[in-house]
């Protein structure tokens, strides 16, 4: 019966369909579909049919006509803010093998902190009929993309006003504090702060964790320094270089992201400033993967690993499970504070 198909027509030159399928086997189109879709019992017998036909006709399943039908495409959406950090690529890599282990693909998106871009990124997702999201948000007000509850997303990092989403965000007020604190004990009472724009909460909790310790601790805050540095390595190094050539040098020095600390570190190399004999230095993010620099630098380290597991498994839990929004809960995973010894061991009155 097998032939008596491909004596019909060069099959050889067009994609087999389903009926191709059924009539080689000598079956209707509901035992193939009930065969691929592992929808229905099929008998042995009439499975090794099948499967032979497939085999013979090079048959490729139409993956959009079937997730039509099923309501599912097994497709992932991510939308990030950088897709060059090195932080980004490991949650990438995280949520990657989450997908995989659950048949699913992902796909990528970029929005370079532009909120425009951020809202084409949800509207083409949305229109690839992908089954969930995780996002990294700009920051905006996402109740104004007037997405679907349909959709189940995940939001992480950022927090967003009005947040109707299920999020995964690091600890960062008492992680911010700490650091602090730990500069206090080595000595520091002249700080220089140095920071990112306070647009999201990221920094915002930062700096109230800064606040905080400076409070609490005692330290005069007429003593201690707020610097903005820019948002790119270069800016941030020239920046730092050009207040330390014109203030001089504080006791200990606190940078609250990864950018800003590798800035530091390059602005201090460039001045020939020894840490942590001439400064105590602490920060934010892991920007030494491959612990090769000395000293080693005391810092609280994201673990975006975590993150992005955590959230591909809330995900698929509410893609599986169908749930809808309901009251938005919030997970917290906090940094790994690692004591290194950039701040040292000298103590200053």
């Amino acid at each position: 019966m097998l032939y008596k198909c491909f004596e019909k027509r060069e099959w050889w030159l067009i994609s087999a369909t389903i009926k191709d399928v059924a009539a080689a086997a000598g079956v209707s189109v509901g035992t193939v579909s009930k065969l691929i879709n592992k929808s229905g019992y099929v008998s042995d017998k009439i499975r090794e049919r099948v499967l032979l036909a497939i085999t013979l006709l090079n048959y490729q399943p139409n993956a959009v006509a079937r997730s039509l039908k099923q309501s599912k495409t097994h497709l992932l959406g991510l939308i990030v803010d950088d897709i060059s950090n090195p932080s980004i690529t490991k949650m990438m890599k995280s949520i990657e093998d989450a997908a995989r282990n659950k048949s699913y693909n992902l796909i990528i998106c970029s929005h370079n902190n532009d909120s425009d871009q951020e809202m084409k990124a949800f509207q083409w997702l949305q229109e690839k009929r992908v089954d969930g999201i995780i996002a990294i948000p700009t920051g905006a007000e996402l109740d104004e993309l007037q997405l679907p509850s349909s959709i189940p997303i995940m939001t992480v990092e950022r927090k967003v006003k009005y947040n109707r989403f299920y999020s995964v965000v690091h600890e960062n007020i008492h992680s911010s504090f700490s650091l602090v604190q730990h500069l206090y004990i080595h000595g520091c009472r002249r700080l220089l702060f140095i920071h990112g724009p306070l647009l999201d909460h990221v920094e915002q909790e930062r700096h109230q964790g800064i606040r905080q310790a400076i409070g609490q601790l005692g330290l005069d805050p007429e003593l201690q320094i707020f610097l903005e540095a820019g948002t790119d390595i270069a800016s941030i190094s020239g920046a730092v270089s050009s207040h330390l050539g014109s203030s001089g040098l504080p006791e200990g020095i606190y940078a609250t992201n990864r950018l800003s600390l590798a800035g530091t570190i390059q602005a201090l190399w460039s001045m020939d400033i020894k840490v942590p004999g001439d400064v105590a230095v602490a920060g934010f993010g892991d920007i030494d993967p491959y612990g090769i620099l000395r000293p080693t630098l005391t810092a609280a380290k994201e673990d975006f690993n975590e993150v992005g597991k955590i959230a591909a498994e809330i995900l698929f839990e509410r893609i599986e499970n169908k749930m809808r929004y309901n009251q938005p809960k919030e997970f917290i995973v906090a940094p790994r504070l690692f004591i290194g010894t950039s701040c040292g061991s000298h103590s200053h009155s």
